[in-house]
């Protein structure tokens, strides 16, 4: 334990270890620059928990070296007093309570942190009534308390009359504030700080330490059972987001106060109470209306809106992710808080596979019964997804209902949701498609840009991703470009094909097209998520959609099996690097990596080899350097498409050159013999280079997959 933290030497070191192993791990805070150290503080949150309690005051003291008090409930004290003591807190039912935390805030010796709603509001059912939030619990509707505006104004005005020596009596100020002779009032104004405090993901359900509580506490209710189960929940898996948010001076609300209103004498001479009754409500309402439209919003509210707004009592599967889809980026690119975990491969909702977030949160839906599925639907039951159950079971029986509850109150995301659940499902569509193709050309001008001065930078049409359209065809063909090479790589095969009649899209895997460092910063994830972009992007352009991969291409073009879209009909993959015949590949870049660990480990990182040189077949497209970053990436790719082979059912054709010099032909075989496809077509043709899709010779490998994609289509 640090001696910063001497806060936490008590009898409960076990209860605040593992508070500090929470804070280690799960703790995101926000908004730091907006703490000012020096100034007394009175903190306002939301509430939700009651280890709120805990864990957000030990957070600012970790930050301000200054100690946070609260006020908790008395029943709280019955199971963690010394541990709430020690951090500052009082019961409710403390005596002289309010003079004591004014004392502090005047002195500037402890910041205090309190809950204008009054009570853990579990159901976060908060309506606006004129100018007032409002908190409903069991059908009961109460106006915010304004108690942390009393506080901060009155701290405010007696430091001002303290310091002009307004105060005839300063023996009764200091019994009255718990002033020795030897105390003053800092001259340090009083500041309100908004925080709001959020969870991802929330979930709910038993494990070991709701056991370890019944265990312990032999004697606990079932509403306390409920906190445990939720709270415990948070510990174990849950982000706890707290966002310090910028703020308010008391200061400048005094200095401001409308004199001739109050026949223009000085605040001085007004009853503080005048003064405070005149601000404390509208100052209650902003600070309310900051911390409310602060949400950190997660996947799990958008999932609950669309179901709300959503004017039928049925949508269709896809439909809804694609409103999912869109509806984040929105608020992504809008002044709202945003769940940057929601980022994390994100396009897999939309791409035909399963994306973990949208089935965790499914999974809730259809056990509380608010979703049903059929083939292509999700049948929606508004009665149950609006059920409000009671004060004490409402997380346990319908949490949705809380997510929803949450974002109600946030009138942009309601106004964004509502207008975006209206539009029919052609112009979703339409407006998904603009926003991937335009996705995709930023990515590549934000990519380009950046590394715009390196030495080894391609030129910008070597890299852009490209269509070759025709109207006479609904076939669109994928045209997907190897490893450490670039779209223009496969030109000469996408203007052939489109002769032929095809549509050809030629997209960029992430990392490529422009320089070998950008390509050291990827994982091969990206590189799949590029193609799951495009797969999208076809699919919404064309009728049939086909995948023809070269090389590294050819591999991200087998694992595309996963998409689950019956307007994918077929693979082509030519030269696929499922195993190498480049020596440097197979036994240098390992050597290198086990010099490279071995230098690490003694700090002479100096002396690693990040690259070895590549003798590029064509100069111009492909990059003259492999960094063992990529290579390995390249690798963990084509083991990654090793285990999925006997899963691949659609039709695939295996093209390879019979003298790669690059991948081992035994690649070809391997593929061909692994699938599961009933029609799957395996062709070796008479080259000696790689790559065989470029050159006078390559018309007969384009000519073999023009056939095969009809052979397809007929069927």
């Amino acid at each position: 334990m640090s001696e910063d933290n001497t806060l936490l030497i008590d009898s409960g070191g076990y209860v605040l270890k593992l508070i500090e192993k929470i804070l280690s791990t799960n703790i995101e805070i926000k908004g730091t620059e907006n703490l000012p150290l020096d100034k007394p503080k009175i903190f306002v949150a939301n509430h939700f928990t009651r280890i709120e309690a805990l864990i957000v005051p030990y957070a600012l003291y970790n930050l301000t070296k200054r100690k946070v008090g609260v006020i908790a409930d008395d029943s709280i004290f019955k199971y963690f007093g010394n541990i709430l003591k020690d951090f500052g807190a009082l019961p409710k039912s403390t005596p002289n309570r309010n003079n004591i935390i004014l004392s502090d805030i005047l002195q500037g010796t402890k910041d205090w942190m309190i809950f204008p709603e009054g009570q853990m509001v579990k159901g976060k059912k908060i309506i606006k009534e004129e100018n007032h939030y409002c908190v409903t619990v069991n059908g009961k509707t109460e106006k915010v308390f304004t108690g942390a505006a009393f506080f901060a104004l009155s701290s405010q005005l007696l430091r001002e009359d303290y310091i002009a020596n307004r105060i005839t009596d300063k023996k009764s100020f200091n019994t009255q504030y718990l002033m020795t002779d030897n105390e003053t009032v800092t001259k340090d104004e009083t500041v309100l700080i908004p925080i709001n405090i959020s969870y991802s993901p929330l979930r709910t359900g038993k494990n070991f330490l709701t056991d370890i509580s019944e265990k312990i506490f032999s004697d606990m209710s079932e509403h306390f059972k409920e906190e445990i189960e939720i709270e415990s929940n948070i510990v174990l898996h849950s982000k706890i987001i707290i966002h310090i948010l910028k703020p308010i001076s008391t200061k400048e609300i005094t200095q401001n106060f409308h004199l001739q209103d109050l026949n223009k004498k000085h605040h001085s001479d007004i009853d503080h109470e005048i003064i405070i009754n005149a601000f404390r409500y509208k100052l209650t309402h902003d600070f309310m209306k900051t911390i409310y439209e602060n949400l950190t919003i997660r996947f799990d509210h958008l999932f609950v809106a669309i179901l709300h707004f959503y004017p039928n009592d049925f949508i269709n599967k896809q439909h809804f992710k694609r409103l999912l889809y869109l509806i984040a980026h929105k608020i992504k690119n809008s002044t709202l808080q945003y769940d940057e975990e929601i980022e994390k491969n994100f396009i897999h909702l939309i791409s035909f596979e399963e994306y973990a977030p949208f089935e965790d949160v499914l999974k809730i839906a259809t056990k509380d019964a608010i979703i049903a599925e059929t083939d292509k639907n999700y049948v929606i039951s508004k009665e149950n997804l609006l059920e409000g159950y009671t004060h004490d079971t409402i997380r346990l029986k319908n949490i949705l209902k809380v997510f929803l509850n949450e974002v109600l109150i946030i009138e942009d995301v309601v106004k964004m949701v509502e207008q975006y659940c209206q539009l029919p499902k052609k112009d979703i569509d339409a407006m998904l498609l603009i926003h991937l193709i335009n996705q995709e050309k930023d990515e590549y001008l934000q990519d380009y840009l950046h590394w715009a001065k390196d030495e080894d930078i391609k030129p910008k049409e070597v890299g852009e991703p490209y269509f070759i359209q025709t109207e006479k065809s609904n076939i669109g063909i994928i045209a997907l470009h190897g490893f450490c090479s670039a779209p223009m790589e496969v030109h000469e095969m996408a203007t052939y094909l489109n002769k032929k009649g095809f549509n050809v899209y030629a997209p960029r895997l992430r990392g490529h097209g422009t320089t070998p460092e950008d390509l050291k910063e990827r994982h091969w994830n990206q590189w799949y998520e590029s193609l799951s972009r495009a797969i999208i992007i076809a699919t919404l352009m064309y009728d049939e959609v086909y995948i023809v991969g070269f090389s590294t291409g050819g591999l991200l073009a087998l694992l595309s099996q996963k998409k689950q879209t019956k307007k994918l009909k077929g693979i082509i993959c030519i030269n696929a690097a499922l195993k190498l015949n480049d020596i440097r590949i197979k036994a240098v870049v390992p050597a290198i990596n086990f010099w490279n660990d071995l230098v690490s480990a003694f700090n002479a990182n100096a002396y690693q080899k990040e690259f070895i040189p590549n003798n590029a077949e064509y100069p111009l497209i492909n990059y003259s350097k492999h960094y063992i970053k990529s290579i390995n990436e390249l690798h963990a790719l084509m083991q990654e498409t090793s285990k999925i082979l006997k899963t691949i059912t659609l039709p695939v054709a295996v093209f390879q050159a019979s003298n790669d010099p690059v991948v081992n032909p035994k690649s070809a075989n391997e593929i061909f013999e692994e699938i599961s496809s009933k029609n799957k077509k395996l062709q070796f043709f008479d080259f000696h280079n790689h790559v065989m899709i470029r050159g006078s010779n390559s018309k007969v490998v384009f000519d073999e997959i023009i056939e095969f994609v009809k052979s397809v289509s007929l069927k």
